[in-house]
């Protein structure tokens, strides 16, 4: 199992530097709102994919391990407006459409460089419901999908829970078998959100992966926000 501290993997950011952040942008259609699992699951999704893009390999390189060489952070925002979604639509990063969601995520960035027309949308606003929520674990984990479980007990807004979602799928995306993330990978990274009840997270502290949070925003250090795993 790996255990990581989301937004903050334990390294230091140089000194005399702004520390570094990935933004995810969400695009929320205030007629027509995505559900908080949907978002959550495009979240996810839409980090990895980022980070196998070609582009990663290439132009992006610098920037991302920049930012994995610091605190990990993500930055979760809402567009509410299409003129604000298009507006940030064509800066670079991958977008992911999934089950009713929208979500960007951009190239990391330091916090004092983000781009004008990400760093004006909004952090919160309305918490969307959650009709499709599943509260049970799923059982067996699907082939080729990562199954991402988010803490019940940890009070988060969509915000801390899409960010949490991505950082255990980029965890899961270090940390599994080659070919397993090859499957994965051929499958267009396919994500799972669950949010069980207590009794059936007391039971997943042996998954995979682990995020442990750094305290730096809505919860307590040490908060267990999220687990992945994957068959």
């Amino acid at each position: 199992m790996i255990t990581s501290t989301g937004d903050d993997t334990g390294h230091a950011d140089p000194e005399g530097e702004a520390p570094w952040a990935m933004q995810l942008v969400i695009h929320i259609d205030k007629a027509d709102p995505p559900t908080r699992t949907a978002v959550c699951e495009a979240a996810a999704t839409a980090v990895v994919r980022l980070l196998t893009d070609p582009e990663a390999d290439q132009e992006w390189a610098p920037a991302i391990q920049r930012w994995t060489d610091g605190r990990i952070r993500k930055h979760a925002r809402r567009a509410s407006r299409p003129a604000a979604w298009a507006k940030v639509a064509d800066l670079p990063g991958v977008t992911v459409e999934h089950d009713g969601a929208r979500v960007r995520a951009f190239v990391p960035t330091a916090t004092d460089a983000i781009p004008a027309d990400i760093a004006k949308l909004q952090l919160s606003g309305t918490e969307p419901e959650d009709p499709d929520r599943r509260t049970r674990r799923v059982e067996p984990v699907p082939a080729g999908v990562v199954v991402i479980t988010l803490n019940p007990d940890a009070e988060m807004p969509l915000g801390k829970a899409a960010a949490a979602a991505g950082h255990a799928a980029q965890l899961a995306l270090s940390d599994m078998p080659a070919d397993r993330r090859a499957a994965w990978q051929t499958n267009g990274f396919p994500v799972v959100v669950e949010q069980p009840g207590s009794d059936d997270w007391a039971g997943l502290v042996d998954a995979q992966v682990r995020v442990v949070d750094a305290g730096l925003t809505v919860v307590a250090p040490g908060t267990t926000t999220a687990v992945a795993r994957w068959a």
